[in-house]
């Protein structure tokens, strides 16, 4: 045997069982860490909430994107994708918000691809109808007029992010379709 090697105790004591208690506890860690940045991945929309310059607007373009990705799926099964994704984004929002210390951090932009998508739903793909659903989401989305501004009073956290971008995705759908159906019958 050589000099300076120690024979491995085996049966799990001294140090091999410190080895494995290491690795487990960095296995643990790197975990945690993989785990929030996946987080930080989807509450920032892929990344678009990192952009310098008006993340939610780059948000909202993401949300036009994946509106338009999912089109050949039907209004049914999108309906059906914004409801499953709906509370998973939350907690995404909810856990971005409470790691940066921020009620609403700017680079949390899942709630505004949500909303775009939501004001998008009931839409014809034509360039003059979903242009002007953008523009009227995005001012509803920065104003944030009654009922939009009761969202974040009324809920907290992750739920608040989402629903008042839910609530303006909504209003802006609804306005969109009350102006299509007056175009068509005038």
């Amino acid at each position: 045997m050589h000099p300076h090697r120690q024979p491995v105790r085996r049966g799990g004591t001294g140090t091999d069982a410190r080895r494995t208690a290491l690795g487990a506890t960095r296995l643990r860690f790197s975990a945690f860490f993989v785990k929030a940045r996946l987080v930080r991945l989807a509450g920032s929309g892929l990344g678009l909430g990192y952009l310098p310059v008006a993340p939610g607007t780059w948000g909202s373009a993401g949300g036009l994107l994946v509106w338009w990705l999912t089109l050949p799926m039907g209004r049914g099964l999108q309906a059906l994708l914004l409801i499953l994704a709906a509370v998973p984004a939350a907690l995404a929002c909810g856990a971005c918000a409470r790691e940066s210390g921020r009620k609403d951090p700017s680079f949390v932009v899942l709630d505004e691809v949500l909303g775009m998508y939501l004001a998008l739903l009931f839409l014809s793909p034509s360039l003059a109808w979903v242009a002007t659903a953008f523009v009227l989401f995005r001012l509803l989305d920065i104003l944030k007029p009654w009922p939009v501004s009761l969202m974040e009073k009324r809920f907290a956290g992750g739920a608040a992010i989402l629903l008042d971008d839910l609530l303006a995705g909504a209003i802006t759908g609804l306005i969109m379709i009350i102006i299509q159906i007056l175009i068509t019958v005038i």
